[in-house]
């Protein structure tokens, strides 16, 4: 989903708890310990900068959500633009303020590519897209 870009390394000091928790958790995952650590760091920064964010498991992984809501920010942002980029009436939409709403569309505008991503992978939700999936699927 994400672009290699250069790499920096980084000491990190856990507690023997906070290690055994990130080896099992890495397990499951199927990934390196180093790698779930670095994937929880960039999380971590990612929420500092955007606290109307956080993260849940989904698809594609962690998916981005406007904190306190059943709303993904990609969602979000596809509701902005079937609204001609109206911030306000998707406020009113999903019943938040709408500074949480500019709080998604800041995050979006500073991680495209997820969002992106994210869009591709639902794009599918629409009735044309589910009939395609779904070939007896009528309208009523």
């Amino acid at each position: 989903m994400a672009t290699r870009t250069k790499e920096a390394i980084i000491t990190v000091r856990l507690t023997a708890r906070e290690k055994g928790n990130l080896d099992a958790d890495a397990r499951m995952k199927g990934l390196p310990a180093g790698t779930a650590a670095a994937a929880y760091i960039a999380e971590g920064v990612r929420r500092s900068q955007f606290p109307a964010v956080e993260f849940r498991n989904g698809s594609p992984g962690r998916v981005a959500y406007l904190v306190g809501s059943r709303w993904p920010v990609w969602m979000i942002i596809q509701l902005v633009r079937e609204l001609d980029g109206d911030s306000e009436r998707a406020a009113t939409e999903i019943r938040k303020p709408v500074a949480l709403v500019k709080m998604a569309l800041a995050y979006a505008d500073a991680h495209p590519e997820e969002i992106n991503d994210c869009l591709a992978l639902h794009s599918h939700r629409d009735f044309e897209g589910m009939k395609q999936i779904l070939p007896g699927l009528e309208l009523l």
